[in-house]
């Protein structure tokens, strides 16, 4: 046979180009769908292999193409990295068969044997017997004797069945032809039902045989067989409560909308037998229908539904009325829009279903399914569309409230920076009152020193030191200012090897001329301690704010006014105390010290966010502050920090 392979992987098309001229026949390789279409203008070939994925136009878009349905030739579809609903859908559009990747050969070699040679008879294209849609399937053992339309005849036994197809055993080495009339003998061995079927698929454990246009009785007969065999099954459950089971699980696990409607439309074409669906979402002004998924439409049909007016068209009414529509024949309906209703005749959609999808009393779109078949939709099944309608309008409702909190928290995070902005501006006014008082007192001695240095003519040696007490004082000063717009400057958290004895003294060293214009001693036992992981920004804040709290706290007790800052290791942490001896934190205070907004101070003297915001500038850095009162009187606050790995 002539066996066309369209296949992207150089090294697969070597496997196939081996194999299939060892079977005997003629591979003829290229590497897009685009060139294969050139191909098939020049030749038809017997048989074609095509992958889903390629470049440029996919295998599914290809197989889309009239110019390949009206081929006629079988098309086995290859691929590694398909979904079972794109398996479905090649199928549907007119595959003979699916083959996963890694390829079994051997399977192969099966299917091209069905097909025969070139000469062979074929399936019929699939416009000519309508459209295969899936239907619930049951196991079920059953004779079945098959008439070929050549005369030949052969015995089978059923493996599973439905109201649209069967797959059989034969008794026997056959090769059937492409359309047959099978003679099923039903579960009571009296009766039969005779019912014409056309070859659609065949693998090792038998031939697949699909029902192209029974009668309602025969309908009515096979549905009553596939309904008996699976209510007999152990553990069976009714497929409208598995569709329903796994939507809800899926609102429950995920807050993602497109993922849920993704599930939800697929697990809907696995009950209903539905070719189209098509779900529809309000805008937020109301005025129109937005197409937020759909299944087996068309790019020209899915082009007319992306953008829908509501009040028009069948959809827009639903959403309208609220209330459920389900016709025979959609083409036949005078709500259906006039550029829609020449696409529904070409498609041939005939049963339509439409339910409103409602959330707390109000209408948010609406569900749309659709058959190229001429059965309706039946009560259960509109049953089930407007259960799983139900369950959407759930999903959404949830992503809606889930966007809702996440907005409160970007609002909250917002006013919680805004208030840590407002409390280090707070703090940098402090500071810089004092600053400004210490800086004029350095300018004060660097100029003395310099008018000194010009007016007197001391021996060189003590200008020297005029000229060295100049540049101290100068580099003080820089300093401080230094410290100072380093404080103050915004900027993101970056944790980097940090001493905490450097950030002690930068922050003792800017609040320096408070502490001595109050007479603060300050007594440091700083010991050489590894470096932290931590920004040296933040936790400089922080400790201002646990210096300046103790600071105030001196201020108003008459008491010897010492403030002790300690540092030393202990079990792999670093802590830092700082210790007071004022009035010490009241006993009833203590459980909400650390509260945002919570102050001992009088008001007007304190905003209540410094120790909310240490607190957290620690937590932040995976450490610990605790705040307690010291036996001889005073506060004791203690910052516990992990030390930086080595």
């Amino acid at each position: 046979m002539r066996i066309l392979v369209v296949e992207d992987d150089p090294i697969v098309c070597d496997l196939l180009q081996e194999f299939l001229v060892g079977l005997r026949h003629e591979p003829q390789i290229v590497h897009t769908a685009e060139a294969a279409l050139d191909l098939l203008r020049g030749e038809r070939p017997d048989v074609i292999l095509l992958d889903i994925r390629l470049p440029g136009m996919s295998g599914l878009d290809f197989l889309q193409l009239q110019a390949v349905r009206e081929l006629r030739a079988p098309i086995l579809v290859v691929s590694g990295d398909v979904t079972e609903t794109q398996a479905q859908e090649s199928l549907r559009l007119g595959a003979f068969d699916f083959v996963g990747k890694p390829l079994p050969l051997r399977r192969l070699e099966e299917l091209l044997a069905c097909l025969g040679p070139s000469s062979a008879p074929r399936r019929p294209p699939l416009e000519s017997h309508g459209p295969r849609r899936r239907a619930p399937r049951a196991p079920v053992a059953l004779p079945v004797r098959v008439h070929e339309s050549t005369g030949a005849e052969w015995d089978a036994t059923s493996i599973n069945l439905s109201a649209s197809g069967i797959k059989v055993r034969p008794s026997g080495v056959i090769r059937p032809g492409p359309a047959a009339r099978l003679s099923i003998t039903l579960p009571d061995g009296a009766s039969r039902v005779e019912v014409v079927s056309v070859l659609v698929r065949a693998d090792l454990d038998g031939y697949a045989f699909y029902f192209p246009s029974p009668s309602d009785e025969q309908l009515g007969r096979l549905r009553q067989i596939v309904e008996g065999a699976r209510a007999d099954q152990p553990g069976h459950t009714d497929p409208h409560l598995r569709i329903l089971h796994t939507i809800g699980q899926a609102i429950g696990t995920s807050l993602d909308v497109d993922e849920v409607l993704r599930i939800a439309l697929d697990a809907l074409t696995h009950v209903t037998g539905h070719e189209i669906s098509s779900l529809h979402l309000l805008t937020p002004d109301g005025t129109t229908l937005h197409l937020r998924g759909d299944r087996g439409l068309r790019p020209f049909l899915r082009e007319i539904n992306r953008v829908l007016p509501v009040g028009e068209g069948m959809i827009g009414r639903v959403v309208v009325s609220g209330r459920t529509i389900a016709l025979a024949d959609a083409s036949e309906s005078p709500d259906l829009l006039p550029a829609a209703r020449a696409v529904v005749r070409q498609e041939g959609i005939h049963g339509f279903a439409c339910v409103p999808i409602r959330s707390r009393g109000r209408i948010l779109g609406a569900l749309s399914l659709g058959r190229r078949t001429p059965e309706p939709f039946t009560e259960p099944e509109i049953a089930l569309v407007e259960a799983v309608a139900h369950q959407i309008g759930l999903a959404l409702e949830n992503a809606q409230l889930y966007s809702a909190t996440r907005r409160q928290l970007e609002d909250l995070r917002t006013a919680e920076v805004q208030l840590v902005e407002r409390e280090k501006l707070s703090t940098v006014g402090k500071l810089a009152a004092g600053l400004v008082h210490e800086l004029r007192n350095l300018l004060t001695a660097t100029l003395g020193q310099a008018e000194l240095l010009l007016l007197t003519s001391d021996d060189p040696a003590k200008s020297r030191e005029r000229v060295h007490m100049i540049v101290k004082e100068t580099a003080r000063a820089t300093q401080m200012l230094q410290n100072l717009l380093q404080f103050s400057r915004p900027n993101a958290m970056e944790r980097k090897p940090c001493r905490l004895e450097d950030q002690v003294r930068a922050a003792l060293e800017l609040k320096a001329y408070d502490l001595r214009r109050d007479r603060v001693t300050v007594v440091t036992e700083l010991e050489p301690v590894a470096p932290v992981l931590a920004d040296a920004a933040q936790i400089q804040h922080a400790l201002v704010n646990l210096i300046q709290n103790a600071h105030q706290a001196m201020a108003s007790h008459d008491a010897a006014r010492i403030l002790t800052v300690r540092l030393r290791a202990i079990d792999g942490r670093a802590r830092l105390e700082v210790l007071d001896t004022g009035p010490g934190i009241p006993t009833d205070a203590l459980p909400r010290i650390f509260d945002a907004f919570f102050s001992t101070k009088a008001p007007g003297e304190g905003t209540g966010l410094g120790l909310w915001l240490t607190y957290a500038t620690v937590e932040r850095h995976e450490g610990t502050l605790i705040a307690a009162n010291r036996p001889d009187g005073g506060a004791a606050f203690t910052i516990e920090l992990p030390l930086s790995p080595a």
